[in-house]
């Protein structure tokens, strides 16, 4: 349990500067940490200076005593850490178009590219040396604190953590909670603390087994609520799967179909008319613009505070006050499966887990229906290879996630397309990896 009264936070890719604001309005307003530093940690010195000045306006405003530090090498900032955020995107918002374009000129759709498919390997060859470096580090400076993390591809980045290092660790992602608040909202129309549910599966393909409203099991009506309330066409992959399967996907159509190799088919986008074909840069953008205008706000008009303060819906506080006070708290995260899950593998699995002074406690799920057990074993032992290829800087284990993997085989020749990718990347790889193309 930590006794501490002031506790060292480190927010390693700081220049997601909104993500950064909304966690850091969060431990302003948990009343169970007292005091701190905050240490902002970013490569683009500008983007970091400006981040630094929105974060302590912020602080400003809450009338909390923290003291904010700047670093853009993490080494000085990570000594005395307490918790770790891992936000960072390596190569940034430039670098993901640019795996998106390579694999759509390969006939290779992706409606987010970040997780899964040719986007989510090469996101993972040039993000997970650099994670698991960082964690090594931490195992000399700062060995007691827990790294949380953040950074897509989620599953893999987690699974990286946990198999090549021994810092503490643990991933989150909001993508099943936000869907659960979903359900509540616009299927079963309750206020979400009615909602009870349990699920379990991969980062971002992630199954509801249970719903409950005021603990009455609702799933048997579930299918007609959808229907009734119009939101199997706000959803449709994701109630189609639910068809398919008996159970329904989190968080949302454009994550799960990408899962699924038919839903990224470009005559399946054209003849649905699916709202998330190959990812909409022009939506993206448009969000970037409304967050950095949320942050100027902040940062420029000295207003718009209480955006921040008002909660993110991210968990990460509820585990740290667990960690603090010795309360309980459940969530979803993203572990190991050491036998939480029957009939899936020892790969990484994202399940119920109650944290309290002691840790972490992934709960026991038991069996999932034998068709999701599949589809997640078959994920986690990808991961499994694009870790091992990742760190080990080996080709064949990168070209058999290529391989394995199921929006690659909408493409005609996946080996050209792994080339192309690394060498687009060769900047931002390790050396070894330039003999390969």
């Amino acid at each position: 349990m930590l006794s501490k009264d002031h506790l060292k936070f480190v927010f390693i890719g700081a220049g997601s500067s909104v993500f950064t604001m909304r966690l850091v309005g969060d431990i302003l307003g948990e009343k169970s940490i007292v005091s701190g530093e905050l240490a902002l940690v970013d490569l683009d010195a500008g983007l970091l200076r400006e981040t630094g000045e929105a974060v302590t306006e912020l602080i400003a405003f809450a009338g909390r005593d923290f003291k904010v530090t700047a670093y853009t090498d993490f080494r000085e900032a990570i000594p005395g850490a307490d918790f770790v955020f891992m936000t960072i995107a390596t190569g940034g918002y430039e670098r993901w178009k640019s795996d998106i374009e390579i694999s759509t000129r390969h006939g290779v759709l992706q409606s987010v590219g970040d997780t899964i498919g040719p986007g989510g390997i090469i996101r993972a060859l040039r993000t997970i040396p650099v994670i698991v470096d960082i964690a090594r580090e931490m195992e000399k400076v700062c060995p007691d604190a827990w790294f949380i993390n953040y950074t897509n591809p989620e599953g893999a980045v987690c699974l990286a953590l946990q198999r090549y290092t021994k810092i503490r660790s643990f991933g989150l992602c909001h993508g099943t909670p936000d869907t659960a608040k979903w359900i509540a909202k616009n299927v079963f129309q309750v206020e979400p603390e009615r909602f009870t549910y349990n699920a379990a599966g991969i980062n971002h393909f992630t199954w509801f087994l249970e719903m409950r409203v005021d603990g009455e099991d609702v799933y048997p009506v579930f299918r007609q609520k959808l229907t009734e309330t119009g939101m199997d066409r706000a959803m449709p992959i994701s109630t189609e799967l639910y068809d398919v399967y008996g159970c329904f996907p989190a968080p949302g159509d454009r994550h799960v179909g990408e899962f699924v190799p038919y839903y990224m088919k470009e005559k399946v986008l054209r003849e649905k008319d699916y709202k998330w074909k190959n990812n909409d840069f022009v939506a993206v953008q448009k969000w970037r613009d409304e967050a950095r205008e949320l942050f100027d706000r902040v940062r420029v008009e000295k207003t718009g505070y209480e955006e921040f303060l008002e909660g993110s819906g991210e968990t990460a506080t509820h585990f740290i006050r667990a960690l603090i006070m010795g309360d309980p708290a459940e969530e979803m995260v993203n572990v190991i499966n050491d036998g939480y899950i029957d009939n899936v593998s020892r790969v990484i699995v994202e399940l119920p887990t109650v944290i309290d002074r002691d840790g972490l406690h992934p709960q026991k799920i038991g069996p999932l229906p034998d068709a999701i057990a599949a589809q997640c074993d078959r994920l986690g032992r990808e991961y499994s290879l694009m870790i091992d290829a990742a760190v080990q800087c080996d080709y064949e284990k990168a070209r058999q996630t290529t391989f394995l993997d199921p929006l690659c085989a909408n493409c005609d020749y996946p080996e050209a397309l792994l080339k192309d990718l690394i060498r687009a990347n060769l900047d931002l790889l390790d050396g070894k990896w330039k003999k390969h193309v």
